[in-house]
């Protein structure tokens, strides 16, 4: 057999041998994100309870900030959850790992969920709080390193796109539910339930998925090789450090742009139509259908066409028209000032973000060695998330506020995202070769040692 094929069949080790994922399987691996991304929504959606819940001695302002700081707390462990669960799932196994992760996101959940207020338990209320936030915070720094690289090594070489596409896509169902649950509870419940015990009901049904997720988990089929997986932490560590440092950095620079534009067009858009843009509460709450609408469906068609054409560069397009059309948007929506241009603002952007998706769960993932692709992976994402995400709504506010320029979201929106975008040209030119076509190369080799009929 040609040295050619060989390498190929080492690329794709172990696809020959491992078992194809059924749907079921799917849905298992993305059920944790899809729960961290529900606790988000419906966290936000009810802050001003929480806060009252937990904080009952602050003023109504200090008691909201209060409740938002202790969310951010969930932040500050993303990056120990990375590193720590994503050098676990690459020495003991993805499947392992993913059993951890949402077990440790259903126990925060839960904690939050039923913690007794601060007028029954004193000061262990808040406390309990944070402790629930923690652990929620390093379950999901832990999760995405884990998961994307079960779903890229259990799907055969044809649905690589298709079922990675679905880590992004459960985003964005998540947002859609966790919306939906929150309206429906604050539309039944009088001001007086939702405030004592109402605010709770979001996240017990959200716990609901966590013994089904765990169950289906607990029976994944493993697709870590234990005889070629790393022994030790240090030794994990160091093999990254040493010969991946700089795809790694640059990964992770790939990351802040999509980033900022979650946390941005996806959470703040909401204040920033109704206090700068002076549109309808009404109007400026649709954000959230929008932004999961297209979060669910577009990841998925632009998986299919990655597995059709695994090589393309169209596949950076979506980066370049986003770096494109920042301003331009803004600034109409500016000058125009109506709600239906707003929402079409926030539905593009969200668009040019989510067909990214094959690079960011494909591309990126396959430039790593499977020995140590989870804890790169959990890095990438949880490093950008710690110090864009979670502060990307406090730096547009506070832009807008020192410069009085309703164009400050689009300035941080533009300058994150053209760091991304050299991220993205830098490692599509430099790995393209190796990469996604490793699977064409496999074909072609097969082909080419198959005698003639």
């Amino acid at each position: 057999m040609s040295q050619q094929s060989t390498v190929a069949e080492q690329a794709l080790s172990p696809a020959s041998s491992r078992r194809t994922a059924s749907f079921s399987d799917v849905i298992a691996v993305v059920a944790g994100n899809a729960l961290e991304f529900y606790d988000f929504t419906v966290y936000a959606f009810f802050a001003v309870f929480i806060g009252k819940a937990f904080f009952p001695a602050f003023s109504a302002t200090s008691q909201v900030i209060a409740s938002v700081a202790v969310f951010g707390v969930g932040f500050v462990a993303r990056p120990i959850g990375g590193i720590v669960i994503g050098a676990y799932a690459d020495r003991a196994g993805r499947k392992a790992a993913l059993s951890l992760t949402i077990g440790l996101m259903a126990l925060g959940t839960a904690i939050i969920a039923f913690t007794p207020t601060y007028g029954s338990i004193g000061m262990a209320a808040p406390l309990l709080v944070v402790a629930g936030r923690l652990l929620q915070g390093l379950s999901a720094g832990g999760e995405m390193g884990p998961a994307t690289t079960y779903l890229l090594e259990v799907a055969t070489d044809q649905r690589r796109g298709f079922y990675t596409s679905w880590q992004m896509a459960t985003q964005g169902l998540a947002a859609l539910l966790g919306g939906l649950v929150g309206y429906v509870v604050s539309s039944t419940l009088s001001a007086d339930a939702l405030s004592s015990w109402g605010w709770r009901l979001p996240f017990v049904l959200g716990l609901l998925i966590a013994p089904v997720g765990l169950y289906i988990r607990r029976r994944l089929h493993e697709t870590l090789d234990a005889d070629t997986a790393v022994k030790g932490t240090g030794e994990l560590m160091s093999a990254i450090f040493r010969g991946h440092r700089s795809d790694l950095l640059l990964s992770c620079c790939v990351l802040i742009g999509p980033t900022v534009t979650v946390y941005v067009v996806g959470h703040y858009m909401t204040t920033y139509g109704m206090r700068v843009l002076h549109l309808p509460t009404s109007t400026s709450m649709l954000v959230g259908l929008m932004t999961g609408s297209v979060g669910l469906v577009a990841p998925l068609a632009a998986g299919m066409i990655y597995d059709r054409r695994p090589g393309t560069r169209m596949m950076v397009v979506p980066q370049c028209l986003s770096v494109l059309s920042i301003v331009p948007l803004f600034a109409w929506v500016i000058t125009a000032g109506t709600g239906t241009l707003f929402l079409t603002m926030v539905a593009v952007l969200t668009l040019f973000r989510v067909l990214m998706a094959p690079f960011h769960l494909c591309f990126v993932p396959e430039i790593f060695p499977k020995a140590i692709r989870s804890t790169c992976i959990s890095i990438c994402y949880s490093v950008p998330t710690t110090l864009f995400g979670g502060s990307a709504q406090l730096v547009v506010a506070w832009l807008g506020s020192v410069t009085q320029d309703p164009m400050a979201p689009a300035w941080y929106l533009l300058t994150t995202n053209i760091v991304s975008l050299g991220a993205v040209l830098l490692l599509f030119f430099r790995h393209r070769r190796k990469v996604a076509p490793a699977r064409m190369i496999a074909t072609d080799s097969r082909l080419q040692d198959k005698p003639a009929t």
